[in-house]
C-alpha cells in the first residue's frame, strides 16, 4: 500500500498543477478541494495542512520538485495505478470526459514512470478544466444569483428556507446551526436511501434524532426530515455533503454521529451489508479510523446486524 508520504505528494501535485496559471478564484479552491476530499484515506490533519497548500500559488520550481517526488516514489504497479486513479476521478467529476482528457490519462498511463515537463503541463492543463467544469456545473444549476451559495454549498439548507417561509415555520437558531443541521440529515436520510426506498420507520428515527441531538421541535424536524429525504431520492452532492459536514465538526461530534447513523439503518429490519458498507465510506470520508468505525457498529446488537 502506498506511503502517507506518496499519497500526500500526489495530493500536492493536483493542488500545484491546479495552480498552473497562477490564479484560482475562491470557488475554483472549493471545487478542487472538491476533488480531493476523498482522495485515499487522507485524515483529518492532513486534510488541514492540504488546505494550507491551497491558499496561494505554486511556483514553477516548486511544481517540478513535487512531480520529482512523486516519480521518485513511485516503486510499484499499485503506486502508479493510484497515480492514474487519480486524475481519472478529477477529470470524471463533473460527468464529462473529452478526448483530449482522454488522450492525456493514456499518456499518463504509458509514461507515469519518466513524466516529463511536457506532460505535466499537459495534466495541469486537464486538472484546471476540471475544477473550473466541477464550478461551472453548479452555478449554471442554480438560477437565483443571491442564494447560489446556499444552493451550492448546503441544497438542503437552500430548500428548507424557501419551504419553511411558506409554511410559516421559523427556525430560533443561528443560521450556521440550521446549514450544521441540514448536512446532518442528508447523511442520515442517505443511510435510510440505500436501498432506493425511505421507509416510515426510517423518517420516524430521522426524525428523532433531530429532536434529541438538535433540539428541534415535531414540526421542524417533521419538514427538515421530509426535504432531506425528497432531495437525498432525488439524488444529492456526496462530496459537498461530507465535506460540508466536516467542515463545521468537530472530532466527537463526528464519531456521535456514525452511531447515529447505525441507528438508521437498523430502523427497518436489520443492519444490512450494504447499509453497513455506505456507514463505512461515509465514517471514512469524515476522516474517522477504523476504531471509531468500530465502536459505533457496535453500538448495534449482533443480532440485529447482517454483517458481525
Amino acid at each position: 500500500m502506498p506511503d502517507r508520504k506518496f499519497i500526500m505528494d500526489l495530493a500536492k501535485l493536483v493542488i500545484a498543477a491546479a495552480w498552473v496559471d497562477g490564479e484560482l478564484q475562491n470557488e475554483e479552491i472549493n471545487a478542487l478541494k472538491d476533488l480531493l476530499f476523498n482522495l485515499e484515506d487522507v485524515t483529518g490533519d492532513e486534510w488541514a495542512h492540504l488546505e494550507i497548500y491551497m491558499d496561494s500559488p505554486v511556483s514553477t520550481e516548486e511544481r517540478m520538485n513535487l512531480l520529482r517526488s512523486v516519480l521518485e516514489q513511485i516503486k510499484s504497479e499499485e503506486d502508479k495505478e493510484l497515480v492514474v486513479s487519480t486524475l481519472e476521478k478529477l477529470v470524471k467529476a463533473d460527468g464529462v470526459v473529452t478526448e483530449e482528457e482522454k488522450a492525456v490519462l493514456e499518456e499518463v498511463k504509458n509514461g507515469v514512470w519518466d513524466m516529463n515537463i511536457g506532460l505535466l503541463a499537459r495534466v495541469s492543463k486537464m486538472i484546471k478544466t476540471a475544477v473550473t467544469g466541477r464550478d461551472q456545473h453548479y452555478k449554471t444549476a442554480a438560477q437565483r444569483e443571491s442564494q447560489i451559495d446556499d444552493y451550492i454549498e448546503n441544497n438542503i439548507y437552500y430548500n428548507l428556507k424557501s419551504e419553511s417561509e411558506k409554511k410559516g415555520i421559523k427556525f430560533d437558531l443561528p443560521s450556521e446551526q440550521v446549514k450544521k443541521l441540514c448536512l446532518a440529515a442528508g447523511l442520515l436520510s442517505r443511510i435510510s436511501a440505500v436501498d432506493s426506498d425511505i421507509s416510515d420507520d426510517e423518517k420516524r428515527i430521522i426524525k428523532n434524532v433531530l429532536s434529541t441531538q438538535w433540539g428541534l421541535s415535531e414540526q421542524q424536524a417533521q419538514i427538515v426530515t421530509q426535504i432531506s429525504c425528497d432531495k437525498n431520492l432525488q439524488g444529492l452532492d456526496y462530496f459537498r455533503l461530507t465535506r460540508g459536514f466536516f467542515d463545521c465538526t468537530t472530532l466527537d461530534e463526528r464519531r456521535d454521529f456514525i452511531k447515529c447513523l447505525f441507528r438508521i439503518a437498523n430502523a427497518s429490519e436489520k443492519t444490512s451489508y450494504d447499509e453497513t458498507e455506505e456507514i463505512r465510506k461515509i465514517s471514512n470520508s469524515l476522516k474517522l479510523t477504523h476504531k471509531d468505525f468500530i465502536d459505533a457498529k457496535l453500538t448495534i446488537p449482533d443480532e440485529d446486524r447482517e454483517v458481525l
